[in-house]
């Protein structure tokens, strides 16, 4: 019980901090643009091919993690156009994006999530999450939700919900 009431604490702490820097804010605040800078704790998720990515490899890059499961109808609506923009970012470089499948071993699966993602030819990376990022670090409320962490490894935007590329697109030029 105490446990739940600090990650709901822990959750009100960010999502005070980061008022108005969310996506859905985005629009509000045109002129003022900003990075409420909440750093990120190292952390390593494996994909479903065995490889490891940590955060801290990625350092010098904005990254946008995608946090999803196949059963969530929101998250596979977003897919096509997150894997428009992954295929943006492969040639631009400004940015990498990772999808974060939250595992719980009855409704998702490792077997089950790759199985989907091939047959709908997504390519973006896919990494196995077991509840240590998405419940453990960022807490998420929901699926989806999609997190911007800048160069430096700072929580920089977030969004609630389903989003889209131009959507995205904004939040990484927020955390440039």
């Amino acid at each position: 019980m105490k446990r739940s009431v600090w990650q709901l604490l822990a959750l009100a702490v960010v999502l005070v901090l980061s008022m108005g820097t969310g996506a859905w804010a985005q629009e509000e605040m045109e002129d003022e643009e900003y990075c409420v800078k909440i750093l990120v704790p190292d952390f390593a998720l494996v994909t479903a091919q065995g490889e490891t990515v940590r955060l801290s490899d990625l350092r010098g890059q904005v990254v946008v993690l995608n946090f999803w499961a196949t059963w969530c109808p929101y998250c596979v609506m977003e897919l096509p156009e997150l894997q428009e923009l992954h295929e943006e970012l492969q040639e631009s470089g400004e940015a990498v994006i990772y999808l974060v499948d939250q595992i719980d071993g009855q409704y998702e699966t490792p077997e089950r999530a790759t199985a989907f993602l091939e047959e709908k030819g997504i390519t973006i990376p896919n990494l196995l999450d077991f509840g240590t990022v998405g419940n453990g670090i960022f807490q998420v409320p929901g699926l989806p939700t999609t997190v911007v962490i800048d160069a430096e490894g700072y929580l920089c935007d977030y969004a609630i919900g389903m989003v889209t590329k131009d959507v995205v697109r904004r939040m990484i030029e927020v955390a440039k």
